[in-house]
């Protein structure tokens, strides 16, 4: 590239990775946004003089609108020079994030985001009787981005609900799909992860529900999955959002069990219908602490789900201990719809054949 003799070189970052950066005013409404609240949190405070005794909150609240000042004044000065400060205030990994934020703004009604399935296995007659659905950003530049990566740019932006409805919806619409092709008793379930936030909303069983109504799926197949520390972060919203999922029938598995330790406390305290076993657990060989939860989940009358089973070691090891229900890469990588839709054909007719070759 010749670089402009008006626009002199930048040492911290090339011309090509600054032009990333589509609107300079997206990147000043992304620094502004913050700092602004902040500083009115404390302003306020001030308004109403309580200058002598601040609380904890109002402390807090200084400190932080302190630092949101010195930042504001930074961005004035980034500003001023454009493009030949913004490296000085902002390292590459700022401005990648940034750009990713601003592109996932777009993403959601450009439909690049799709879902990806692994199988849910009963090793008891070695079927498919559900899948996880796992959420991807097909980035137009970056190609397929990690769900690690943009759920929590998702969350940060308030685009969460719209993108987890979006993908929640179409997951029961392909679950519709294999339910009507591949029949069978109890019907093929679908797994999706809730984050946080979205367990945090008000409305999101009315949402779910309205959802299942227009996909025709039946409430009883599908199973939303919520981690120990998203059911922690708001623990009386979340027990009154599992309540109502299970009063219209959805089922509520709480995912990577034995990672944290708050919940199990608490554990009688919430209707799930399942805990799954943590993958660190079946990587390290964890026997022990795997039959533990599998006799404590029998004891509570929750149904158990093992993953990220790899070797055929660990499928015995966890067969032995009396667990019947995994997933993980020794069955199936995560595959798209038609690749999963193949497996779950193959896997059925395997079933019939055997259902048939043991039948007196």
């Amino acid at each position: 590239m010749v670089h402009s003799s008006s626009r002199p070189l930048i040492p911290d970052c090339t011309l090509a990775q600054l032009e990333q950066i589509e609107d300079i005013s997206n990147l000043v409404c992304h620094e502004l946004r913050t700092p602004l609240t902040s500083i009115q949190g404390v302003l306020k405070i001030l308004h109403n003089e309580q200058f002598a005794n601040f609380s904890e909150d109002g402390e807090r609240l200084l400190g932080i609108a302190i630092s949101a000042a010195n930042r504001l004044t930074r961005l004035a000065n980034a500003i001023e020079h454009r493009s030949e400060a913004i490296p000085s205030m902002l390292s590459l990994e700022d401005m990648k994030r940034l750009k990713l934020g601003n592109d996932l703004v777009c993403a959601l009604s450009r439909q690049e985001f799709f879902l990806d399935y692994q199988p849910i296995i009963s090793i008891t007659d070695d079927r498919v009787i559900g899948f996880e659905a796992l959420a991807r950003w097909n980035h137009p530049d970056q190609g397929v981005i990690s769900p690690t990566v943009f759920i929590p740019l998702a969350e940060k932006s308030g685009l969460i609900q719209p993108l987890g409805l979006s993908l929640l919806e179409q997951a029961c619409q392909q679950l519709w799909i294999w339910q009507r092709e591949f029949p069978s008793d109890p019907p093929i379930s679908m797994s999706i992860n809730l984050s946080s936030v979205q367990l945090s909303q008000s409305d999101l069983s009315q949402k779910i529900q309205e959802i299942l109504l227009r996909t025709g799926v039946t409430p009883e197949t599908l199973k939303l999955e919520i981690t120990e520390s998203a059911l922690m972060e708001n623990q009386d919203r979340a027990l009154d959002n599992i309540l109502n999922l299970k009063e219209i029938g959805v089922k509520v598995h709480l995912d990577d069990f034995g990672t944290g330790y708050s919940s199990l406390a608490r554990l009688q305290d919430f209707p799930f219908d399942a805990l799954k076993i943590d993958k660190s657990f079946i990587l390290s060989q964890n026997w022990i602490v795997s039959e533990a939860i599998l006799l404590l989940a029998s004891r509570l009358q929750l149904d158990v789900v093992a993953e990220g089973i790899e070797t055929l070691e660990q499928l015995q090891s966890l067969r032995k201990i009396g667990c019947d229900k995994v997933q993980g890469y020794y069955f199936s990588r995560p595959v798209n719809n038609r690749s999963a839709s193949q497996l779950l054909a193959r896997k059925t007719e395997d079933y019939r054949v055997h259902v048939s070759s043991s039948s007196p």
